[in-house]
């Protein structure tokens, strides 16, 4: 039940419910609460509000926009002064125009009654709008004048403040340009103007790809586009749509209609019924100025073209008439249908006795008038242009002729004529053969002269030349160096570090005129780099300005890289002779040490017999190195002899493990070694275990302490392979490469704590080399260990096995006492050999110099003389031949013990009557045999 509506009804008579009830207005019954007492099925219909909004609820409430409108200032005015009022105002939230009345029906209620009066004031509206505005458009008004007259006929006939704007498409420029806005903000216009077709984030560009009505009800909520919408608050405006201007002809999108409130709401619906209408209007107005544009840009073209064409005929008559080029034109007979000036000249014929014949009735050649004809079929019938060069005999004597045969295409395709020019090319012919030759000259002076190449920059057009030397370098083709390139194109291809020198050197001679002499590197395609050295000089015009850059280039890489290995050499030549020097004093110290302990009285025997082992260990290490390097010098001069035998690689292993050994226990190291089967091998045993134990050593002294040793022994059907595997400090990757090459070092020159002089692996790598065999080295990084693995041939095991014996002169005493004369400079030296061979029971004479052994031999006749080379005065070669010289030396053996082993050494020993060369310090193993071809020899 409707209280309100009871109480009216109670209140009212009969009467004037029924009229309120059937009349076709609208009626609201307002109580003295302005509270919607009563309203008719029309109120409901005219505003759209359903009958629980209306009823019961102030109309304040019910009624959107009440407040501050028309229908309250008269509704108040009624309220005050009881007298009714008559007026057409917008009403409701939809803002319909209506005619309404208000008036009191008793001291109880006032009644509100309108009907819609919208749709006449939109039509007039509209239709007077549009009359104007095509008025004023045929009245040749500016089109943001005729527009505007619509956009104001939008914001006249709103019953709210509503402003208005169209922007048209710019297709040229692909942007939407603001026409019309007569009441927007400065600032919103701009915001509508000159915006991107493609720019994602505005409203208008949505418009035009969806051809849709776009609309934002409030501009302070979200939408898709925060900065148009931030624009428009700040320019006052709430709420914002808009809508496409569509081509009456082809319905393209021509431009935008666009309506602006200053409240939050959706588009009005009297609005839009207006926009609808006036964007007709719009739409016709832009077309018509459109093709009035288009039209008058026509006639200006269609002008300029008349003219243009007029200019050109004149232009091609006159070129054609005075260039020395021959110009004529072919019917499909082959008649000549034009000839210029010049090919009537080379002719000797008038234009009435030559238009209109064939080339047979021009008197040419026979075969060359076939060749025309043969030509111009061709062309009509591949509707291609035919190129070629002739000799012919006209006026100006026989001559050379370069010409072309061009189809003139009709509109159809078929060709119409054929157009033809002719030059004379007699000059160019002699001057391309002078050229060619030049070229072969000039290509035989490149060749000789290897990687030379020529290079020209004309510095005013930008353009660098350059032969196919240089091309190839900078990575430009041969057509493009040849034709010419930017002078970035080569700038791009230097060495990014060298760049900007040479930039700054280039812009130097330019500007100074010095001389251009840079070297720097080129990346290649393949990434790799070479380097080149460039040497050139600027030519300056008659105005002093820059001209031309020529010069030469010259490929250096092998030369550079040579200079490069040659500073590597000698950095490791360097490095090499500081760590010998470190390696070979670092004994010393320990030697010196125990000497003081052996010659004092203060240490025990146990000391002593200790100081005697450190002196041995420190001596025999010392003659390792040094026997390394000889080693690696007789490898390298193809000097070292391998005594072959079948070996068994367990008892190489062994031979190997024994010499490492007291190294293995000093560091408390696990050594395993893996052999399974017995395995056979041709080589030398003493080289064979030198490669294991420099191998061995190296794992076990950069091994931390406690680690351990792992070798393995393997085999395939060919070959032995031994892995030895630690764990120790192991080989960064980017050294692997390099482990084998002399005085190759992983650590630093300051780290190498653990001593040795970067030789030894070069010594296992030659030494496996000639046994026929490799190695190779693997490790995941520092710290992962090291596995060396030496691989060798494999033989069958033998069938008898040998065992040489050694001489056993070096454990017993000689049968004879032999004679031994020793002159060393060096006398610490001479006597400790002097006592060793006199343990031996050898008698031994001690000199240090050349004139003291003379005068020895008168009193002393030896059987072996054993002479240092370098000594002060008498050198050792002057002081053999000098005893040579004596007869009672005639069968004695001269041994040269030298530090100097170097093959010009030798051979100047052999010279001078040497029977032997030994090299310091002598091992006594190494005097033993020539010990016993001395005895052997008094015993015969």
């Amino acid at each position: 039940m409707n209280e309100p509506h009871d109480v009216v009804k109670r209140n009212l008579s009969a009467a004037t419910l029924a009229v309120i009830e059937n009349i076709s207005d609208a009626v609201l019954l307002i109580d003295e609460n302005s509270n919607i007492a009563y309203h008719n099925d029309q109120a409901e219909k005219i505003t759209g509000l359903a009958e629980a909004s209306l009823s019961g609820n102030s109309i304040y409430n019910a009624i959107e926009s009440f407040e501050g409108s028309i229908f309250e200032k008269r509704y108040l005015s009624v309220l005050n002064t009881g007298k009714p009022e008559a007026f057409e105002a917008p009403f409701g939230p939809v803002f319909l125009w209506v005619w309404a009345s208000i008036f009191q029906i008793d001291e109880n209620y006032l009644c509100i009654a309108f009907h819609e009066s919208a749709v006449k004031r939109r039509l007039e509206a509209v239709a007077n709008s549009q009359r104007e505005a095509l008025s004023a458009a045929l009245a040749g008004a500016p089109q943001s004048k005729v527009l505007n007259i619509l956009t104001n006929a939008v914001e006249g006939q709103a019953g709210h403040i509503a402003m208005a704007a169209i922007s048209l498409i710019d297709e040229e420029s692909d942007l939407i340009r603001c026409a019309t806005s007569s009441g927007l903000p400065k600032s919103m216009v701009n915001e509508l103007n000159s915006v991107a077709l493609s720019e994602a984030d505005h409203p208008l560009t949505e418009c035009y790809l969806t051809r849709e009505l776009i609309k934002v009800s409030d501009l302070e909520g979200k939408t898709r586009w925060p900065a148009f919408s931030q624009a428009g608050i700040q320019a006052g405006m709430n709420a914002f749509w808009c809508t496409p201007l569509l081509s009456t002809q082809s319905k393209s999108v021509i431009g935008i209609f666009s309506v602006f409130y200053t409240e939050p709401r959706t588009p009005v619906e009297s609005d839009r019924h207006v926009v609808d209408a006036l964007s007709r209007s719009a739409a016709m107005i832009i077309e018509r100025d459109r093709e009035n544009k288009a039209r008058l840009r026509a006639e200006t073209a269609l002008s300029a073209n008349t003219e243009t064409l007029n200019k050109q005929r004149r232009l091609y008559e006159t070129a054609l008439s005075n260039t020395p080029d021959l110009i004529y034109i072919f019917d499909l007979q082959g008649r000549f249908t034009y000839a210029n000036d010049a090919l009537l000249k080379m002719w000797g014929r008038t234009w009435e006795d030559a238009v209109g014949k064939t080339c047979f009735e021009l008197d040419y050649e026979p075969w060359h008038a076939q060749m025309h004809m043969d030509e111009i079929q061709r062309v009509i019938e591949t509707k291609k242009p035919i190129r070629g060069d002739v000799p012919f005999e006209g006026t100006h004597g026989r001559r050379i002729y370069d010409y072309i045969f061009v189809p003139v295409i009709s509109d159809d395709g078929r060709v119409e004529a054929i157009a033809g020019s002719t030059r004379d090319v007699t000059e160019r012919k002699e001057a391309e053969e002078l050229a060619k030759k030049a070229e072969a000259r000039r290509r035989l002076a490149l060749e000789a002269s290897h990687s030379f190449g020529i290079w020209d920059w004309d510095i005013q057009k930008n353009i660098f030349t350059a032969d196919e030397r240089l091309a190839e370098l900078f990575n430009i083709s041969r057509e493009d160096a040849h034709y010419g390139v930017e002078i970035e194109k080569p700038l791009a291809s230097i060495h990014p570090d060298d760049k900007p020198r040479i930039t700054a050197a280039i812009n130097a001679s330019i500007e100074n005129g010095t001389p251009y002499d840079e070297e720097y590197r080129i990346v290649q395609r393949n990434g790799s780099v070479r380097w080149a050295s460039f040497r050139g000089r600027v030519i300056y015009d008659e105005s002093g300005k820059a001209a031309r850059f020529p010069g030469v280039g010259v490929d250096v890489t092998r030369e550079r890289n040579a200079i490069d290995a040659l500073h590597e050499a000698d950095k490791r030549k360097d490095e090499f002779l500081a760590t010998l020097a470190h390696e070979l004093r670092n004994p010393l110290a320990p030697i010196r040490n125990s000497l003081a302990i052996l010659q004092s009285d203060k240490f025990d025997t146990k000391q002593k017999d200790a100081s005697f082992d450190l002196v041995e260990r420190q001596v025999t290490q010392m003659i390792q190195l040094v026997d390394d390097l000889m080693d690696v010098s007789r490898i390298t001069r193809g000097k070292i002899r391998l005594n072959r035998t079948p070996l068994n690689i367990k008892h190489v292993l062994d031979a190997a493990t024994e010499t490492v050994q007291p190294l293995i226990d000093e560091c408390s190291h696990t050594l395993t070694i893996s052999c399974g089967e017995d395995l056979w091998v041709s080589g030398d045993l003493i080289r064979l275990s030198q490669i294991f134990s420099n191998i061995i050593n190296n794992a076990a002294k950069y091994t931390s302490q406690g680690g351990s040793i792992n070798i393995n022994v393997s085999r395939d059907a060919d070959n032995v392979f031994v892995a030895i595997r630690d764990n120790g400090a192991g080989i960064p990757q980017d050294k692997l490469t390099n482990v084998f090459d002399m005085f190759s070092q992983v650590e630093g020159m300051l780290e190498r704590s653990k001593g040795g002089l970067g030789i030894g692996l070069t010594l296992v790598r030659r030494l496996t080399e000639l046994h026929e065999g490799r190695v190779s080295v693997a490790s995941e990084g520092a710290g992962q260990g090291t596995t060396f693995t030496v691989t060798l041939p494999l033989i069958d095991k033998p069938a008898n096995i040998q065992v040489s014996e050694t001489s056993a002169f070096s454990q017993t005493m000689q049968k004879s006492a032999i004679n031994v004369l020793i002159a060393d400079d060096n006398q610490d030296a001479a006597v400790t050999m002097g006592w060793l061979l006199e343990a031996k029971g050898c008698n031994v004479e001690v000199v240090e110099s050349g004139e003291a052994a003379l005068e020895a031999v008168a009193s002393f006749i030896p059987d072996l003389v054993l002479l240092d080379i370098g000594m002060p005065g008498m050198n050792g070669y002057d002081l053999c031949i000098a005893l040579q010289q004596n007869p009672a030396l005639k069968h004695a053996i001269f041994v040269a013990q030298t530090g100097w082993g170097q093959p010009s050494h030798i051979q100047r020993s052999k010279a001078s009557g040497f029977h032997h060369h030994l090299v310091k310090p002598i091992n006594l193993d190494d005097l033993t045999p020539i010990l016993l071809q001395v005895e052997n020899h008094k015993l015969m």
